[in-house]
């Protein structure tokens, strides 16, 4: 299928391994850093951030209700077969958030306003490299200086009940895998079927749209989610949807609804537990904007065909329904939250009118693989974008009207290793490895007419805590 116009990541804490991946408020997350008498080196390495706590500036500021982030994620991949070309690339992303507690700033119980920007720079690995679907690093984006969070939130009933609204992207809540969280294929934050089917790649990293969201909790175990959000996130016109966003201030208001809903059920969270730790997932969501047949024109007759009018026959809306699983099946002895966890999401839509019809992914988790290296993991991973059956008729018509063409895969398919590096709190080190299966399911696009070889690439990322 045609690669989806824009990156995909989660960009909030996973919650059950440490944030590996994608624009994270790890920014908002930030706490103030210690700084131990002695030697000056030594203090740097057992900081919290890299910067420390600016003189106990930082602890006032926190303790007073703000609090600031800052991070940057550097990476360098190499490919080594395959693909468009054998090469290097360099991008990176710096990451700044801030946060205000209400409830500590002027007394209003519950409520607090959260900001984040990217700055995006460098030139990601699968438009230089590969020409692939889901993307390799889930920080790859068009370069640019963006607003992507600003919300207002306000819990109620001692928790058990939040609502928030303003702007985000729907990926930093919907549809994530904890355990995949750890993984730098986009495929792993924001799922490649909504990435290949919604209109300029749906509010996910690096474009946000106004939304709004609540959650209510009325067990330990059972959380319910609901939340609407703009479906397109870029203005009308053509061309790269991120340049139309320039900025991410488009704050879209009048575009179509993108609506989801998800029930969750956790087991063993708490400290004492009989068990090790899981989440299960249902949820759906549907998208109202207008959807272009990937076969016919508005007369039955197929768009390959030189009789078409080239005028799709239009479908109002779409949808679909997904599972998540994230399960510890072994957890290592008085360690809690290390262990071996798995997770699973399966993912499928109508096939007549859509380029993708079906996504499944899962993988491992080693947390604390060795000895004294407690926060490590170790990750492998497959993700599966499945071609639609129109989308491949369609290329089959190409075939036979024009005696030109290839057949269209039924898939594209990643597989991932990678080990997760925390050197200290404020730095880490993540070498990858994908090997991608059928680039863009052999669907010709901007990057290559013809199909494109299996590529292995590697690389790594560098993150750096402020």
């Amino acid at each position: 299928m045609p690669r989806p116009a824009l990156p995909q990541t989660a960009s909030e804490p996973g919650g059950l391994v440490p944030r590996a991946g994608g624009p994270s408020p790890a920014a908002e997350a930030s706490q103030p850093g210690t700084e131990p008498a002695g030697n000056q080196l030594q203090s740097i390495w057992a900081q919290d951030t890299l910067t420390g706590d600016w003189g106990g500036l930082r602890t006032k500021l926190s303790d007073a209700g703000i609090t600031i982030g800052l991070q940057e994620q550097g990476e360098i991949w190499g490919n080594m077969a395959g693909g468009l070309k054998q090469g290097f690339a360099f991008n990176g992303l710096t990451t700044g958030s801030i946060k205000f507690d209400l409830d500590k700033l002027v007394g209003w119980t519950g409520a607090s306003l959260f900001a984040s920007a990217f700055q995006i720079h460098g030139l990601g690995p699968s438009e230089a490299l590969i020409g692939n679907a889901q993307l390799v690093s889930n920080i790859e984006a068009t370069p640019d200086t963006k607003l992507y969070n600003l919300w207002f939130e306000q819990t109620l009933f001692d928790g058990a009940l939040t609502i928030r609204f303003g702007q985000e992207g729907a990926n930093d809540q919907m549809m994530i895998t904890q355990y995949g969280a750890l993984f730098l294929n986009s495929s792993f934050g924001f799922p490649g079927l909504p990435a290949a089917n919604l209109p300029s790649g749906g509010p996910n990293y690096p474009m946000a749209t106004p939304f709004v969201r609540i959650q209510y909790q009325p067990t330990d175990q059972i959380t319910l989610v609901g939340a609407v959000f703009n479906s397109d996130p870029a203005p009308p016109g053509p061309g790269n949807p991120m340049q139309r966003d320039k900025g991410g201030v488009a704050f879209r208001l009048s575009g179509h609804a993108l609506s989801f809903g998800e029930l969750w059920y956790s087991v063993n969270q708490a400290d004492d537990a009989p068990g090790p730790p899981g989440t299960y997932k249902l949820g759906f969501w549907y998208d109202s904007s207008t959807y272009p047949n990937q076969v016919y024109d508005t007369m039955g007759v197929p768009l390959a065909s030189p009789a078409s009018n080239g005028v799709p026959q239009p479908h109002s809306g779409t949808w679909a329904i997904y599972g998540i699983v994230d399960q510890m099946i072994w957890q290592k002895p008085n360690a809690k939250g290390q262990g071996i966890g798995v997770f699973l999401q399966v993912m499928g839509g109508p096939g007549a009118f859509t380029l993708s019809n079906l996504f499944v992914e899962g993988g491992i988790n080693w947390i604390g693989p060795f000895e004294g290296r407690d926060k490590d993991v170790f990750g492998l991973a497959f993700s599966y974008l499945g071609t639609s059956p129109a989308k491949r008729a369609y290329g089959n018509d190409v075939i036979f009207y024009s005696r030109t063409g290839f057949p269209y895969t039924s898939n594209e398919t990643v597989f991932e290793a990678t080990y997760l590096y925390q050197a200290n709190q404020w730095l880490s080190f993540q070498p990858d490895l994908q090997v991608v299966i059928n680039p863009n399911a052999a669907i010709p696009s901007s990057f290559s007419a013809v199909p494109l070889k299996d590529a292995v690439i590697a690389g790594v990322r560098v993150t750096i805590i402020f």
